[in-house]
């Protein structure tokens, strides 16, 4: 990667800076959020699990929450290596560490899982499969188009930084980012049968861009002895930053306290 070809102006605006809250209970949590989301969509579940005493880490995936250019310069390798990178460094501070991951999160808290097999994991509407069934596609298509504009979005935010992140990010579809993430889920539902660590698998029947398959799928599939399912009922995809994200968040606390 050429660096010279960055655009001096790329930089973290302030929502999508990583987070890091000091905990008394000697572990740790590492929370991994999603595919052209940052930090802040994870931000009241790290502040609800602080409040338990869990130190907790939110890393900012490469190419997330700076801008489409940086973006568009990022893979799948980067986003698994933050993971991984991140993982050691909460390791370093804690006896214990526990993960969990939201959508394209979910994914890399799962592959991340098959490897190093923490005590305990969450499964947050991870999308090893997605309703968006073009994405089979992305390969060929990213051949000719790196990016799409999104027809019919007209998302608006007050907050200055999640209007910039609407205009840099989700107002287009990216098929070439999509292809790293198409690489994720495949190499995720290969590595299932790895995974021994205990889990919760979190969805949600609202959820409109992963299908409920997906959770059943890896409750199935997982050689995990504890593992446990449940589904909400009125929150969107981005379960930890929706209408039921109090719900969610003290699932997830118990399931870390038990």
């Amino acid at each position: 990667m050429n660096l010279l070809k960055f655009s001096t102006n790329i930089k973290t605006v302030e929502v999508s800076q990583p987070i890091f809250l000091e905990g008394n209970n000697a572990i740790g949590v590492l929370l991994i959020h999603g595919y052209t989301g940052s930090p802040h969509d994870m931000k009241f579940l790290a502040e609800k699990l602080n409040k338990e005493g869990f130190t907790v880490y939110v890393p900012r995936l490469p190419g997330h929450g700076t801008s489409s250019e940086d973006f568009l310069k990022s893979n799948h390798r980067d986003w698994l290596r933050r993971v991984i990178d991140s993982y050691f460094d909460l390791s370093g501070k804690c006896k214990e560490v526990y993960v969990a991951g939201l959508s394209m999160g979910g994914v890399l808290t799962l592959i991340l899982a098959s490897i190093f097999n923490p005590k305990k994991i969450v499964s947050i509407a991870g999308a090893i499969f997605t309703t968006e069934k073009k994405i089979a596609l992305t390969p060929y298509i990213s051949l000719f188009l790196k990016k799409i504009k999104r027809e019919g979005y007209n998302g608006t935010y007050e907050n200055k930084d999640l209007q910039y992140l609407s205009k840099e990010y989700w107002s287009y579809n990216w098929p070439l980012q999509a292809k790293y993430l198409y690489k994720l889920m495949k190499i995720a539902r290969k590595r299932l049968k790895y995974i021994n660590s205990d889990i919760l698998i979190l969805a949600s029947e609202k959820d409109m861009t992963v299908p409920l398959e997906a959770a059943h799928y890896i409750y199935n599939n997982v050689s995990s002895k504890s593992k446990e399912l449940k589904i909400f009922k009125k929150t969107g995809h981005v379960m930890t930053n929706d209408i039921e994200k109090e719900e969610v968040a003290e699932t997830i606390i118990e399931w870390f306290k038990k």
